[in-house]
């Protein structure tokens, strides 16, 4: 079959935001079953929009590969379009939002799943008690979500600045530090230097979270002091390995200190505490839901400073 852009089914097809979001989100995750979980859709419906867009087209918008999908010369002046069409639909809707139009959906709040689960949970609720107009999408992001294109609308992130295009503020400190089973400790005995890291095996945070203490502090020379056991995916899988005796490993204070069973080793310092950020989009920073939340946010932070500092045990 011939490929043509004029047919008027095709640029019917082209303009459905269902097909648009289907091959961005291909483009961006790599497969359409990674895309469906972006887009929170069944994986079926992305693949139904790419092949229909396809039979339409005349045409493949990607090359199926075992690494991934990977577009095609037509396929890649789709994605543009796509990319297009989605900068414009967000520049549009960061407008509105930042001269107080209301939330169609529910604020999306972005956050490690150590904050989201171990932290954030209750204390949202507690805010959406006074706040009872405010809903709230948490979404649990280890990879810094893109606030520019409105993957959240609000996010929590222990980092050295708030990032390019964002605002934000400082609302405390988070602190790391070495956990361990008891039992481990009593068999091999609590280490005292890096060097004894040797008679344990390692419980590590996955490399590609470079944003993460508990990843980057293995691979800054650590690491090839111990036997690596264990690399996880998510600090909560993290923690539940140090807790079953896997191994030591780095957490975050105010999820490592509540572990029942599991010691924190005071003996190697792991690094200071990092600033916890709380940060928007620019033009969200007009919105008056998103100021309200953030305020109560840094507020309830700065209430439980010490226990996020691993001041408090």
């Amino acid at each position: 079959m011939k490929t043509s852009f004029a047919k008027t089914q095709t640029l019917a097809e082209l303009r459905s935001l269902e097909t648009v979001l289907s091959v961005l989100a291909t483009f961006n995750a790599g497969t359409p079953l990674k895309a469906a979980g972006l887009l929170s859709r069944a994986p079926s419906t992305v693949y139904r929009a790419i092949n229909r867009l396809e039979n339409e087209i005349g045409a493949p918008l990607f090359d199926r590969r075992p690494s991934g999908w990977v577009p095609t010369d037509i396929g890649t002046r789709i994605v543009r379009l796509a990319q297009t069409i989605e900068r414009e639909a967000t520049e549009t809707e960061l407008m509105l939002l930042g001269r107080n139009a209301p939330f169609a959906a529910p604020l999306r709040l972005s956050a490690s799943d150590a904050l989201a689960e171990a932290y954030l949970a209750p204390l949202l609720a507690d805010i959406m008690r006074s706040e009872t107009s405010l809903k709230i999408e948490l979404i649990v992001d280890n990879q810094f979500a893109n606030l520019g294109r409105r993957e959240a609308d609000i996010a929590i992130r222990p980092s050295e600045k708030p990032g390019d295009g964002l605002v934000g503020r400082r609302a405390g400190k988070l602190a790391h530090a070495l956990y361990c089973a008891a039992p481990l400790l009593k068999k091999h005995g609590s280490p005292a230097s890096a060097a004894d890291l040797s008679r344990f095996d390692a419980c590590v945070l996955s490399s590609r979270f470079e944003h993460h203490t508990a990843a980057t502090w293995w691979r800054n020379g650590i690491g090839e002091r111990a036997n690596v056991a264990f690399v996880a995916h998510t600090e909560m899988s993290l923690a539940a390995a140090i807790a079953a005796g896997v191994g030591i490993g780095v957490l975050p204070c105010f999820l490592g200190d509540q572990l029942k069973g599991v010691k924190r080793v005071t003996a190697i310092a792991v690094g200071p505490p990092v600033d916890i950020w709380l940060v928007a989009h620019r033009a969200l920073m007009q919105n008056r839901l998103i100021r309200r939340l953030m305020q109560a946010l840094a507020a309830a932070i700065k209430q439980d400073a010490a226990t996020l500092a691993g001041l408090r045990k």
